[in-house]
């Protein structure tokens, strides 16, 4: 239970952080009376912050059977790659065209703390800047709608790679299931680069190359995954999301 109550965004904040961060897999039960005595709020509200979650398609409402963590269909899964390379291709041409030094640099911090975190081991920290690198990307590309729609993609495929990464990834301690790493970041590394020079050209075959590898940079996770991938079973969640409340 948090010492100060939370707000029902910093709730929702948290499901979907533990989520993009691997602590809650797909199927996992959300019981509301466990939620309320983790965050320490009522139930009334936790149910509020479910229903968003399940409008985001991150959550399974079901009558008579509660809510848990969603696990995408194969075709949903298919889906999120094909609206992502759409949105991204987007994002992309709108970064290179406005985005700032201050931009540049924030996404050269995240390669570089990515790359930093798999170096150590670290695989929670660079699972989160991995994410973190697309997102970062969409905030400074100065379209609201698809940011916000990324955001939401996002916490999908982190659901998507749960459901259907590749086996031979082993989970760190303490965490339940397949570990699945999101991004590679030699491919960031190259992304970054590439952004870099289109910025500064503004040239369209440079700008129509960074499109290019961030195309084929979210078509080679797809092609990763293994569409017969078992479940994995969940592990106890409240241990999970107590370390963050």
């Amino acid at each position: 239970m948090t010492a100060t109550a939370l707000s029902d965004d910093e709730i929702h904040q948290r499901i979907v952080d533990a989520i993009v961060d691997q602590r809650l897999l797909p199927g996992t039960k959300l019981v509301e009376d466990k939620l309320g005595q983790v965050f320490g709020v009522s139930r009334t509200r936790i149910r509020q912050v479910l229903i968003r979650l399940a409008q985001e398609q991150v959550v399974l409402l079901q009558p008579n059977k509660g809510a848990s963590v969603a696990r995408p269909s194969v075709t949903e899964a298919r889906e999120v790659f094909e609206a992502r390379t759409l949105v991204e291709a987007v994002l992309v041409r709108r970064f290179a065209a406005g985005a700032t030094t201050a931009d540049l640099q924030a996404v050269a911090h995240c390669v570089k703390s990515e790359e930093t975190a798999r170096r150590h081991g670290d695989a929670a920290t660079a699972l989160r800047q991995s994410g973190r690198f697309h997102l970062l990307l969409a905030d400074a590309a100065g379209h609201q709608t698809f940011s916000r729609f990324l955001h939401r993609l996002v916490s999908r495929t982190s659901l998507i790679l749960m459901s259907y990464g590749p086996s031979e990834a082993t989970a760190p301690a303490g965490r339940p299931g397949r570990w699945v790493q999101v991004c590679r970041c030699e491919e960031h590394r190259g992304l970054l680069a590439a952004l870099r020079t289109a910025r500064r050209s503004r040239l369209p075959v440079d700008v129509d190359r960074a499109v290019t590898l961030m195309t084929r940079h979210l078509a080679q996770i797809e092609a990763g995954l293994e569409w017969s991938a078992p479940e994995v079973r969940p592990g106890d969640w409240t241990t999970q999301l107590a370390d963050t409340a």
